[in-house]
């Protein structure tokens, strides 16, 4: 069946006239006689009744003209659709990420949006999360990724990754030789802490109230900036503390650092992309957010 033919029919059921047709399609009126009785030749019925100059239609033309509107309508959908895969995915992408998303899940994923689509340009910026949610809030970033969930409605989220926090000590230290440590064996200890805007200090809070312990039981030797930080120190004997899974692979792994095995309940929180509620995304954020979501660990 050809698709001309059925815009064709739809016109003159629109305009009820045939020379209406021919003239607002620029072909001739045969033409327009013939395009409608090779529709009815292969259809095997009449389409319409062409009495008293007056143009209607039988039942075989109503129910084609249900089935023409749906094809022309998907016909434009798939032609535009495909003049979009076909136009490049440009421009400039800026991402804020807290610690842990920056330097252990985003760059990976980021990597392989950037192979995809070569003429977008990334700039990634690590903030701690509390800043990184107002940053998208407040419209100085496109895209973001934190380890709190943001407040409120006005933006946005869902989780890409979940996490573990975890107590690490360096090799020489007492506890490390303890095949299971409780909150009573941490008290009294130097800690080392984030800080309070840090999503992984915040999320150890909420843990720990969670389990019925107040960490103002624990004692901050140190209060740092980043996981780098607290992890060196900790490899420096400068005390405990509790820190992302993802932030002591390499440290395990080069005996630099010992991961207590703490009694239940196991410290487990969420990585989140987080974005604005906007009606209309650009073609580059909407493409990003479909990758994310792509990756993104299941709900």
């Amino acid at each position: 069946m050809n698709l001309e033919y059925l815009k064709t029919y739809l016109e003159l059921v629109k305009l009820g006239s045939f020379s209406a047709v021919a003239k607002k399609l620029g072909i001739s009126q045969p033409a327009v006689s013939f395009q409608i009785q090779k529709l009815e030749h292969d259809l095997g019925a009449r389409l319409i009744n062409r009495r008293h100059k007056k143009i209607t239609m039988t039942d075989a033309g109503k129910r084609l003209l249900e089935f023409a509107g749906s094809v022309t309508d998907e016909s434009d959908r798939l032609l535009n659709d495909l003049d979009t895969l076909r136009q490049e995915v440009t421009g400039d992408l800026v991402v804020v990420a807290s610690t842990i998303p920056s330097e252990f899940l985003l760059i990976p994923i980021l990597s392989r949006f950037l192979n995809l689509h070569p003429a977008v340009r990334a700039r990634i910026e690590t903030r701690n999360s509390l800043t990184a949610i107002d940053g998208v809030q407040n419209c100085s970033y496109d895209i973001g990724f934190c380890g709190i969930a943001p407040p409120g409605k006005q933006l946005d989220s869902f989780i890409i990754a979940e996490d573990e926090i975890v107590p690490i000590v360096s090799p020489s230290h007492p506890l490390a030789f303890k095949k299971q440590v409780s909150f009573a064996d941490l008290t009294g200890e130097p800690f080392i802490f984030r800080d309070a805007t840090s999503g992984t200090q915040k999320s150890m809070e909420a843990l720990f109230s969670a389990a019925g312990f107040n960490i103002k039981q624990l004692t901050p030797r140190l209060v740092l900036a980043n996981s780098h930080s607290v992890v060196s120190a900790v490899e420096a004997g400068a005390g405990i503390a509790f820190v992302s899974s993802l932030a002591i692979k390499q440290s395990l792994e080069l005996g630099l650092v010992c991961q207590l095995k703490l009694a239940k309940p196991e410290l487990r929180r969420y990585f989140y992309c987080i974005h604005r509620k906007e009606s209309a995304l650009s073609r580059l954020l909407g493409e990003f957010l479909a990758f994310i979501k792509a990756e993104a660990l299941p709900a």
